[in-house]
């Protein structure tokens, strides 16, 4: 079981890191980055993206960690 934790969080780490990235080359090339979210709300931007891959990597991390302890 944890093994299978482990590769899905790499996977959707690795999903949102380039998320992340391609956001963020949109910003730079000053393109307009598409509104995700509600039009009231706050857009949903680069740094939720990185925020979400840094806590699908410490998660695979971890389960990585059980499995090698058990």
């Amino acid at each position: 079981m944890e093994k299978q934790i482990s590769r899905i969080a790499y996977w959707l780490g690795l999903i949102c890191t380039v998320l992340a990235l391609i956001f963020r080359i949109l910003i730079v090339l000053k393109v307009v980055v598409p509104r995700m979210g509600p039009p009231d709300a706050s857009a949903i931007g680069y740094m939720s993206f990185l925020h979400g891959a840094a806590l699908f990597f410490l998660l695979a991390i971890a389960s990585w960690c059980q499995t090698a302890k058990s």
